[in-house]
């Protein structure tokens, strides 16, 4: 399987696989504030770009620490771009409880179509059926 890398930073990773339909994004420590990734939005423009509707997206929050409010607004404008986009569904590996409370969350506010693993390749599996 090929990615695509949309950007990788010390904060985020977004790839895609075109022939699988699915995006990936990895989540990695603390961001401060929306300032401190940019480019987050445009990059899940691009992404959403490369993919039909009815894409599936893997997160790994398993780096990821508690964002701050500003934060949470800008997952919630992400996920919007995403749901406007045609997402299907969406795996999120997790392993700290307090991120994983809160990004349920943001999925809870925006409606997301996510189901919670601890393991990569459960995740996967659960996202290759009715492929």
């Amino acid at each position: 399987m090929s990615l695509t890398i949309i950007r990788e930073s010390k904060q985020y990773k977004i790839a895609v696989s075109p022939e699988k339909n699915r995006a990936y994004l990895t989540i990695v420590g603390f961001w401060r504030s929306p300032e401190v990734v940019p480019d987050y939005l445009p990059d899940w423009t691009k992404a959403v770009s490369k993919l039909k509707s009815g894409f599936t997206l893997l997160t790994d929050a398993r780096e990821m620490k508690t964002h701050p409010q500003e934060v949470r607004k800008l997952h919630e404008q992400a996920q919007a771009t995403l749901l406007k986009g045609g997402v299907r569904k969406v795996a999120e590996l997790v392993k700290d409880d307090v991120a994983e409370m809160q990004l349920d969350a943001v999925a809870k506010t925006t409606q997301f179509p996510k189901k919670n693993f601890r393991s990569a390749e459960e995740a996967e599996k659960w996202l290759d059926e009715n492929a």
